[in-house]
């Protein structure tokens, strides 16, 4: 225990003389774009878990968003995602179609020099397209975290609950917990 305090102590003492020594390098600030439209574009895995048969739809899909910096801590954004070749295998039967997501959410963000912490809070439609169409409206939330690149780029990673609730329009009935998640990836550009 001794050693570790010296070893700490001594590290601490290294860690003031080189500051001392060297120049002072200012702080990152993430740029303020409060009054800044952005646009982006994305990769997301999405998920619908079907407790009854206790099976998933899974697929890739694309992500547009465009949204708006009202305040340094606050933006709206709006998604649209489509998996156009959903898949699930389950007791030997395949299921192709299509798994779509429209939604718009209130942004509350906090910025720590290059990485934004964000929540996302809103509203949306999740629809299940095979040979009908199926799909619900609902409360849709979602937490993320994005690095600013440079002034005008950002990468983005972040996990949205789509839908959770008994049923799912005529797919599932109501007695059937469905969940449909996505987690996502991309780049964000601002104007």
């Amino acid at each position: 225990m001794k050693n570790l305090l010296r070893i700490s102590l001594l590290v601490s003492l290294f860690s003031v003389a080189a500051a001392a020594d060297g120049e002072t390098i200012p702080p990152y600030v993430s740029p303020d774009r409060s009054g800044n439209f952005y646009t982006g574009l994305g990769y997301t895995y999405m998920k619908m878990g079907y407790d009854a048969d206790r099976y998933d739809i899974s697929g890739h899909a694309i992500m547009l968003l465009a949204g708006y910096d009202f305040h340094r801590y606050l933006a709206v954004e709006g998604r649209y995602v489509t998996a156009p070749h959903t898949t699930a295998i389950h007791r030997g039967l395949s299921y192709n179609g299509t798994l779509q997501n429209i939604s718009l959410y209130l942004k509350p963000k906090y910025a720590i020099e290059r990485l934004t912490l964000y929540g996302l809070l809103g509203y949306g439609r999740v629809s299940l397209h095979d040979n009908t169409e199926d799909s619900e409206n609902s409360f849709q939330w979602g937490m993320g975290a994005n690095f600013t690149a440079t002034d005008q780029v950002d990468v983005f990673v972040d996990f949205e609950t789509l839908y959770d609730d008994k049923g799912f329009d005529a797919f599932a009935s109501q007695q059937n917990d469905v969940s449909v998640d996505s987690v996502n990836i991309g780049v964000i550009y601002s104007f």
